[in-house]
């Protein structure tokens, strides 16, 4: 494990310690040795930082390029190696998770690309489904759930515009994960585009379920 990683770690770790009562998880026995792509909705800004303490190898996430120019933290996001993304540039963050998937890591990707603001899901891209079947990896699905008033939203401007970010305040988090599956590799080759989206649309529905479980969880410890 590198020292930069563990620097990050360090910095949510804080935060959890700092704003949160901690984590809830179930279906950890599913999480598999090796090579695999972590898929999860993404609600709120701070709900990705329990993800590193749920796994115990080093984890590459997908995370938007703009978020690497912020001061200190973006160069800590870099030299811990995170995958930067960039609008119309998608193949090239494909193709440094293939490496580090290649490498024995796993890859974590957030698949509706923006927060939903504990809305419903937005429409996934086809990036998970995509780099499963370029890889060989498996797709590992999660569902994330924080009950909406352990949330605050914050209105700022970064990046030149109007931003809104819904962080996680006091209060638990609760986790779900499914079971890994492998995308049949014929499937992407026979019918293109199609099979890509059905893939993506299955990988969906999966979060969805897990969101839910997650929820379930919660609504039964909050009682």
């Amino acid at each position: 494990m590198d020292v930069w990683y563990n620097v990050a770690k360090s910095i949510v770790r804080t935060y959890l310690m700092m704003f949160t009562d901690g984590f809830q998880v179930n279906g950890a026995e599913n999480i598999i040795s090796g090579p695999k792509i972590v898929v999860a909705n993404h609600n709120y800004a701070t709900d990705a930082f329990v993800v590193p303490f749920i796994f115990p190898e080093k984890l590459n996430f997908f995370v938007q390029s703009e978020l690497f120019t912020l001061p200190i933290l973006g160069r800590i996001m870099a030299l811990a190696d995170q995958i930067p993304v960039t609008i119309g540039q998608g193949k090239e963050a494909l193709r440094i998770a293939r490496e580090r998937l290649a490498m024995g890591n796993t890859v974590v990707i957030f698949p509706e690309g923006h927060l939903n603001h504990g809305e419903a899901l937005r429409r996934a891209g086809s990036g998970a489904a995509i780099l499963a079947v370029q890889s060989g990896a498996p797709l590992l699905p999660m569902g994330i759930y924080v009950p909406d008033h352990f949330v605050k939203s914050i209105r700022g401007y970064f990046f030149n515009r109007d931003t809104l970010g819904s962080w996680q305040t006091h209060g638990r988090l609760f986790v779900s994960i499914g079971q890994p599956w492998l995308p049949q590799v014929t499937e992407i080759a026979d019918r293109g585009y199609q099979s890509v989206r059905q893939i993506t649309n299955h990988m969906m529905e999966q979060i969805t379920q897990l969101m839910q479980q997650a929820q379930q969880m919660a609504q039964l410890k909050l009682k």
